[in-house]
């Protein structure tokens, strides 16, 4: 579990996010390091836990104490690999076609190519206009693997 700041509106149990890092108003705070320091960017994160104490903030007015984990990310895998329980290295799908409806899975945010990943769910064959034979999946980082 990570200690975080959040935009004290969205600071709800449940609410996830990507990461992209600290904007150029946020150099100098006091706050900085407790705030985008603990979070890793261009990772989903989902909220836990939301603490009472509230700071001022440059950037978003009010900010929250959360304590807040990796989320798990929903995506497309190639069938041949999508089998519950095992562990890849994520290699992202780049077909370019971004209008496709299954582009946000084929290119999810909060992976990295190479990234060791969990199958935790198969949710079934997606359609691609390419042909690929694809699964809905929910993968897991994981270390150490």
């Amino acid at each position: 579990m990570k200690v975080t700041l959040l935009d004290a509106r969205f600071a709800k149990p449940g609410y996830t996010f990507v990461h992209y890092g600290s904007a150029e108003e946020c150099n100098g705070c006091r706050l900085l390091a407790a705030c985008a320091g603990n979070l890793e960017k261009g990772r989903r994160y989902v909220v836990r836990r939301v603490r009472e104490a509230r700071h001022r903030c440059r950037v978003f007015g009010t900010v929250a104490v959360a304590e807040v984990e990796e989320a798990e990310v929903p995506a497309a895998v190639p069938k041949r690999t999508a089998l519950r329980g095992a562990v890849i290295s994520y290699s992202p799908l780049r077909c370019g076609e971004v209008l496709c409806p299954s582009y946000p899975l084929c290119s999810p945010e909060g992976l990295k190519a190479g990234d060791r990943v969990q199958l935790a769910e198969v949710d079934g064959t997606l359609e691609c206009q390419h042909g690929f034979e694809l699964v809905k999946v929910v993968l897991r980082r994981v270390e150490g693997c």
